[in-house]
């Protein structure tokens, strides 16, 4: 079977099936630029397992291993067993009772606290695999269904104190942005008014 190894923190390999890499469009990219994939011929058939790519992930510090491992389980399932599609609107706050397919269920809940639940959202949003993206932002809205604002920051860790002078230069240089393009956009519109 050719494979894709996905490689994380402390170079831990993650092996995924090669038909797996039609579901992320990074993973697929990736292996197109790789020349090795053309490489394997009829002399590998036979191999039980034959790695076609590598992939290094270990750069970014968002993809923890154990997302990694979790984005292996589910692509392999997933080429087994296709997903089907979590379309809203949702009459229940299970997810059992909104994704149908028991693995995708347990794979999403069971052993999966809030932490590792946005660290694969990262590394799917990453990977562009969105499947698993889908369903780990329905494990996480319904994580925050029902709860106030003030219960959600946490989860998060969002500070609503904005009076506090460290908070408000963090969230003033994340969103310098913003601030950088209203003063491009005010400074055309004065030239507009010059000429």
């Amino acid at each position: 079977m050719k494979t894709i190894r996905l490689l994380g923190n402390n170079d831990q390999e993650h092996l995924i099936p090669l038909e797996a890499t039609a579901i992320s469009e990074v993973i697929q990219a990736e292996v197109e630029c790789q020349e090795d994939i053309d490489d394997y011929s009829s002399d590998h058939e036979n191999d039980v397992c034959c790695v076609v790519a590598t992939l290094s992930l270990g750069g970014n510090k968002e993809i923890t291993n154990a997302a990694l491992s979790k984005v292996s389980d589910f692509l392999s399932h997933y080429v087994k067993d296709e997903m089907v599609p979590i379309e809203p609107p949702f009459t229940s706050n299970r997810i059992c009772d909104i994704v149908n397919q028991e693995w995708y269920a347990e794979f999403i809940t069971a052993g999966v606290d809030h932490t590792l639940l946005l660290e694969i959202i990262a590394a799917a949003n990453f990977l562009s695999i969105q499947p698993l993206l889908k369903l780990a932002a329905l494990a996480i809205s319904i994580e925050m269904n029902g709860k106030t604002p003030n219960e959600i920051r946490p989860m998060f860790g969002i500070s609503n104190d904005l009076n506090d002078p460290v908070e408000k230069a963090r969230v003033k240089a994340e969103n310098e942005w913003a601030t950088e393009s209203r003063r491009r956009f005010d400074e055309r519109r004065v030239n507009r008014m010059d000429t």
